[in-house]
């Protein structure tokens, strides 16, 4: 296969233009570094807090994976007045093969391993790192033993959904409507935490189309957007970058990080106080990868086998309400997925990936202490794979 595509003249018949000559004549635009600066400049403005609010000390280790985003969160942590940080060497530049990294997913704590190495030298407080293209963000963040913790995205969206609705009200720059933005198979912690505020938390299938695709409509509406993202690292904290962006999800959780260091606190403790006020959640997301035709063929015999044999109950707790949006669901669009309510507050949902050959499941449970959201939560989760599993 791979030599009968190779053997394919795939510019047959194309116009062929040197790279000069397209510059010259106007086919290739070259942008400046007017636009880096217009950039990093519009996500500044994103700032809460700012001088002595912060620690700007705060020790912080970033890595880009090798990725794009060195000089871009360089420049914005120099421009927030940040004095205390190191970039992991190895991973600073660019490399096509990864060789330092492997699978470069800042999701995976295994691409954390060089900024731990760097971060118990340097004594960092935060290790940060984003994608290759720098559009996802991870973090890492010491707990009270000083041991370093990878957060989810769920875990990071509930800070920068705190923090930002936190310091808006303190500023009383906190919008009558203000609304923020998740993906369906978000926690439902973040939405709690906006409605403690007075803001409206909006669902929106997967993706970052949806998500900031739901501007316009809050516009209309009269709504002021805050914050939109999604479980799997992407966040978009601008609605003039209608993606997600890691530069600026990046400034503000090292932003959050020095304001809370300012008043004696680290991120460890100001996750374990949300929890403390709304309630311990447990999340889960694992993915059954099941490649090829026979794959394919299989995620759909599962998807068939599970609207035919609904679960009215998991590990004994019954099923409050299902939600199949494969014919859409109140304002959201048609998408291959279900999710299950559990009485006990517990959810979960299923849906085949769009871009992968996988399946996909993501697990939610709250209870009086992170200890048995976990465990019911793990309860639920092998309870479903077991059965979802047996379609052969």
């Amino acid at each position: 296969m791979t030599e009968k595509i190779n053997a394919v003249d795939l510019w047959n018949g194309v116009k062929k233009m040197d790279y000069e000559e397209a510059v010259k004549t106007g086919k290739v635009t070259v942008l400046d570094e007017t636009y880096d600066r217009a950039y990093l400049d519009r996500i500044e403005k994103l700032a809460i807090h700012e001088g002595e609010e912060l620690d700007l000390t705060i020790p912080l280790v970033y890595t880009p994976l090798n990725g794009c985003g060195s000089i871009p969160f360089r420049e914005m942590l120099n421009d927030r007045g940040f004095k205390n940080w190191k970039i992991v060497p190895e991973q600073e530049n660019p490399d096509p093969d990864f060789t330092t990294v492997g699978y470069p997913n800042p999701e995976d704590p295994k691409a954390f391993k060089l900024s731990e190495q760097y971060g118990r030298e340097f004594g960092a407080e935060l290790l940060m790192a984003t994608d290759p293209d720098s559009d996802r963000f991870a973090i890492e963040i010491r707990d009270d033993e000083g041991n370093y913790i990878p957060l989810n995205g769920n875990q990071t969206g509930y800070l920068l959904v705190n923090y930002i609705l936190e310091g808006h009200k303190t500023a009383g720059t906190l919008p009558a409507k203000g609304a923020m933005v998740k993906s369906i198979v978000t926690s439902t912690l973040s939405t709690i935490i906006a409605k403690d505020y007075g803001v409206d938390m909006f669902e929106t299938l997967t993706g970052f189309k949806n998500i900031c695709g739901k501007v316009p409509y809050l516009h209309e509406h009269g709504y002021t957007y805050l914050f939109g993202y999604e479980e799997s690292v992407g966040y978009a904290a601008c609605e003039d970058i209608r993606d997600k962006d890691g530069i600026s999800a990046g400034m503000l959780v090292a932003e959050a990080a020095a304001f809370y260091r300012k008043q004696g606190k680290t991120l460890w403790n100001v996750l374990q106080d949300i929890y403390a006020k709304y309630g311990y959640f447990a999340e889960d997301e694992p993915n059954l990868v099941l490649e090829g035709i026979p794959g394919a063929e299989r995620i759909k015999r599962m998807m068939v086998w599970l609207r035919g044999n609904l679960p009215t109950e998991v590990t004994g707790v019954k099923v409050s309400k299902v939600i199949d949006y494969q014919n859409g669901y109140e304002d959201i669009p048609p998408q291959n997925a279900i999710r299950f309510f559990l009485e006990n507050g517990s959810w979960f949902a299923v849906r085949p990936s769009g871009t992968e050959p996988k399946i996909k499941l993501y697990f939610y449970s709250v209870q009086d202490s992170r200890e048995k959201a976990l465990a019911v939560n793990k309860a639920v989760k092998e309870d479903m794979l077991a059965k979802i599993n047996s379609v052969e």
